[in-house]
């Protein structure tokens, strides 16, 4: 898959959507009524990883129903909803873009502040009839434990775990990271029968291999993709996944 906001909206960046094939393509998270940013977004490649500089563009719901929806239904790519889960009106951001034609389903981005949610998750997903889908913050993996068992019992479809770190107001992607999503999935996959979507640091197929074999589900690439859109492809090859 391609990991939220690698590839944008789709909507600018459809030929590239296209030619790299996804299983799904992940949005930026967005919030309900979007968030104007304070400054430029910029992204510096480096030997080491990318470094990049928020805020991310969010132009909200509204934005992403009027302008994005009408061209992710005209493919056969299915388009999964990045929503930030610390937004007061992610329940109501359900509601509005759950049964949208060209919406697929929603990955909730939790804040690190949200590891004990369990009244919130219960909410999304009686808001949600599409598959939802938690992006659990960065911690150590023992205690996200209690919030793995939180989403099971609210029935959310699957987690994602990403080992991408916060940097001052940005953060890093590097593969350098790639330990602490493996040692996620090692950790969690044993506690829990909800599928894993492992992500952060992944670039070869080494790495996309162990954390299958860890016990992940399906691969998020984020970084490898804005420096080669065809790399996706050669994993895919030489996992089938």
């Amino acid at each position: 898959m391609a990991a939220a906001g690698s590839l944008g909206f789709g909507v600018h960046t459809a030929a590239t959507v296209q030619q790299v094939q996804p299983a799904a393509l992940i949005t930026p998270s967005i919030t309900m009524a979007g968030r104007s940013p304070n400054g430029p977004n910029t992204l510096h490649e480096h030997r080491g990883g990318l470094l990049y500089a928020e805020p991310w563009h969010d132009p909200g719901v509204q934005w992403v129903g009027r302008r994005a929806t009408p061209v992710w239904a005209t493919w056969t790519i299915p388009v999964i909803v990045s929503l930030a889960g610390d937004d007061a009106e992610v329940v109501q951001a359900i509601r509005e873009l759950d049964q949208v034609e060209g919406v697929a389903g929603f990955e909730v981005a939790l804040a690190p502040s949200q590891l004990s949610c369990e009244a919130l998750l219960q909410q999304m997903r009686r808001a949600a009839t599409l598959p939802l889908c938690i992006k659990i913050p960065l911690a150590d993996p023992h205690l996200l434990l209690p919030l793995v068992a939180q989403c099971a019992a609210a029935n959310v479809d699957a987690l994602t775990l990403c080992g991408a770190p916060r940097v001052a107001t940005g953060g890093y992607l590097s593969p350098a990271f790639f330990p602490l999503v493996l040692y996620a999935c090692q950790t969690i996959a044993p506690h829990t029968t909800l599928p894993i979507m492992a992500c952060g640091g992944i670039n070869d197929y080494a790495s996309a291999s162990a954390c299958l074999n860890a016990g992940a589900t399906a691969i998020q690439i984020g970084s490898l993709l804005l420096r080669d859109p065809d790399a996706i492809n050669g994993l895919r090859a030489q996992t089938r996944i």
